[in-house]
């Protein structure tokens, strides 16, 4: 009797084991907004202490998340190969939801694509991500009287956009944007956050939005 009591509770302990093992690991979506942007900060605290978990990179969460989304967060950044928003904060499969081009701009299509986070998939931070050393920003600072007008490229688009930014324009004129190279990158993040926040969608939903600039020397993210 006291053995199959003993087979018993060793069948029991296997199945309950293998079912918890069975359960699908999906992207956590913490309700708190305090929380979605904390679980960045310290992702990004872990990155750079070396600690990294690598969470939600595997094949189970591929199979968790096939059928839907929940992004805690929108990333809007550079396309910089320096600046991974999955690797500097530490998250994974699932967790972010990011869009990104050179000098973190917002055209028409990356604010759909805002809209379609916020609308559809329930985000509700919003991160405008620069970061030091930008290919788009230095092209702006040396610029001299508008030349990028004469190369007729795509590239002097990105150039023209940043140049015609309202914050940069009134950064310029505070420290010429020769010598505040600094400015400039943080004047370029507020103008897309500016814009983010102004978008009706965004403000219809409450979703937050936050500045935040990632330094490629350190690896650690500063929010301005």
């Amino acid at each position: 009797m006291k053995t199959k009591i003993i087979l018993l509770c060793f069948v029991l302990l296997s199945v309950l084991g293998c079912k918890k093992q069975e359960e699908p690991v999906t992207a956590k979506n913490d309700n708190n907004k305090a929380d979605r942007l904390e679980q960045l900060l310290t992702g990004n605290q872990r990155f750079l202490d070396g600690k990294s978990l690598h969470p939600h990179q595997d094949k189970q969460t591929v199979l968790a998340n096939q059928d839907g989304q929940k992004p805690f967060a929108v990333i809007v950044t550079c396309s910089d190969s320096r600046v991974s928003p999955e690797i500097v904060f530490d998250q994974g499969i699932g967790d972010l939801f990011v869009i990104r081009n050179a000098g973190n701009l917002i055209s028409d299509i990356d604010m759909g694509s805002i809209e379609y986070a916020v609308e559809h998939l329930d985000a509700k931070l919003i991160v405008i991500l620069g970061h030091t050393e930008c290919g788009a920003i230095k092209a702006y600072i040396n610029d001299k009287d508008g030349a990028y007008k004469k190369h007729f490229n795509h590239i002097d688009n990105i150039v023209e956009t940043i140049a015609q930014e309202n914050e940069e324009i009134e950064a310029d004129k505070i420290s010429p944007k020769a010598s505040n190279y600094l400015g400039a990158i943080d004047a370029n993040i507020k103008h897309s956050a500016k814009m983010v926040q102004d978008n009706p969608i965004v403000k219809e939903h409450k979703a937050t939005i936050v500045s935040m600039r990632y330094d490629v020397h350190t690896g650690k993210v500063t929010k301005l």
